[in-house]
């Protein structure tokens, strides 16, 4: 199961699958991951609301390849991808029903890379379903399904392996957010013992301060809904405005401007003043 303790992980978690449809293929030659309007010879496949998901959380997947591809039940089935450093695994079994509803499939989840990806990434995933996905449908055949995978897999030991990851993610937000807030304090402390220039005032700091704080507290918002890509996009705002009040930041600014464009520096060319041609646009201009 996951080991958080290391900056590589092994995570394995089981998800409920909610939807599925025939909205993917599988292509015949390669076992590759198709779109449903793929004309090559290819396989109908049910991925399912939970890989989907996962797929659309990914920053940059390569194309999943199916290692079991399906065959009659179109939605048991296994394929692998990668992201990064962070490899994605995932299996469809039915466990209820014979697999004659979506409500008797089950997701085997298992991710390898740093245990800050894998977090992500079962972070994202439950903000984006309209469920828990370790509570199962049934839960009396989910309970012989774990006890064939393994003697020490149950329902609550997969739902605690699920909340080890989110509480990680979300350990992971706070510490950002504290470390945003602490910049933000020494922002404010160097504003109070500065005066206004040319090119940074008080009164414009004051502003951005304002500015900053309230998408804070937006970030806070988003993290307690579990928003994380909400949150994402107002620390950014918060940090920019933090920038824009930092008195420090601005007269760095003034001198990188200086640097590039030196006051009274003159350019010269190897050229002759008579090999210049000049054009008279005057009369031109009168005429229009």
């Amino acid at each position: 199961m996951g080991n958080y303790a290391t900056d590589r992980s092994t995570v394995v978690v089981y998800a409920q699958v909610g939807k599925a449809n025939a909205g993917h293929r599988v292509q015949n030659e390669t076992g590759l991951l198709r779109p449903k309007s793929f004309n090559l010879p290819s396989k109908v496949v049910y991925l399912g609301d939970v890989a989907t998901h996962i797929l659309a959380h990914l920053e940059h997947p390569e194309t999943p390849l199916f290692t079991q591809p399906p065959k009659f039940n179109e939605q048991k089935w296994a394929f692998e991808t990668r992201s990064g450093g962070l490899e994605v695994r995932i299996s469809s079994e039915p466990y209820w029903g014979l697999g004659l509803f979506n409500s008797g499939y089950i997701n085997t989840i298992q991710l390898y890379g740093s245990s800050k990806s894998c977090s992500r990434l079962l972070y994202d995933l439950v903000a984006s379903l309209p469920r828990r996905p370790w509570e199962m449908a049934h839960t009396n055949a989910a309970g012989r399904f774990f006890a064939k995978k393994s003697d020490v897999i149950t329902s609550k030991s997969n739902e605690l392996e699920w909340k080890k990851a989110l509480e990680m993610a979300d350990a992971v937000f706070q510490e950002q957010l504290f470390a945003l807030e602490e910049q933000g304090r020494k922002v404010e402390e160097r504003i109070k013992l500065s005066e206004n220039s040319e090119n940074w005032s008080q009164e414009q700091a004051a502003q951005s301060i304002d500015d900053a704080l309230y998408d804070l507290g937006v970030a806070r918002g988003a993290l307690a809904d579990g928003n994380a890509p909400g949150f994402e996009r107002a620390m950014a705002r918060a940090e920019a405005s933090f920038i824009l009040a930092d008195p420090d930041q601005a007269e760095t600014q003034n001198r990188t401007v200086e640097n590039n464009n030196p006051q009274g520096h003159v350019l010269s060319y190897d050229v002759e003043e008579e090999d210049v041609a000049f054009v008279d646009l005057t009369q031109n201009r009168e005429e229009e």
